[in-house]
């Protein structure tokens, strides 16, 4: 093994993580607590990742999970800062394929899936985290912003008398 066992089973902090990783650990969280409840987590997700593409993609990466991880896969409540060993390989998946680094995806895996599985897991991921930025609201420009000017701040249009 590549890894040492403290450092895999170590409790990486949710908060600590990059943004992407912090929005697809939630995102399995969640939608694990509603397909463990007889729910189904699509139309929620669509909302909560401001998009059905990126929920679909989700619901995709996790169909792949349940064929091609090894063991049952171990989601911690929403609620919980902790990670639990097979989310931090997930918070990993999700940062290299946000940097399209593909050599880091196989060192996050490369221990514990085949090949193929491993193409197939980053894949999914690639087309989750693509998803999700998509449907990032993006900041106004300043130049793009509206401009008033202090002098027509609360004229009216109608009576211009000196």
């Amino acid at each position: 093994m590549s890894r040492n066992f403290a450092e895999m089973f170590a409790q990486r902090d949710l908060r600590a993580s990059p943004v992407i990783a912090v929005q697809t650990v939630m995102a399995m969280r969640i939608a694990t607590l509603y397909v463990r409840s007889g729910r189904d987590p699509l139309p929620d997700m669509a909302v909560r990742l401001r998009s059905m593409r990126a929920a679909q993609a989700l619901q995709a990466l996790t169909a792949s999970l349940a064929r091609l991880w090894p063991e049952p896969f171990q989601a911690r409540r929403p609620c919980c800062m902790a990670m639990s060993p097979d989310e931090a390989v997930i918070a990993d998946l999700a940062v290299a394929a946000l940097h399209g680094n593909h050599v880091a995806a196989i060192h996050a895996t490369r221990d514990m899936l085949s090949s193929f599985s491993r193409e197939q897991l980053f894949s999914s991921m690639i087309e989750l985290v693509d998803a999700i930025r998509a449907a990032q609201p993006t900041p106004c420009a300043p130049s793009m912003a509206p401009h008033f000017s202090a002098g027509t701040a609360g004229q009216s249009g109608g009576d211009s008398s000196a």
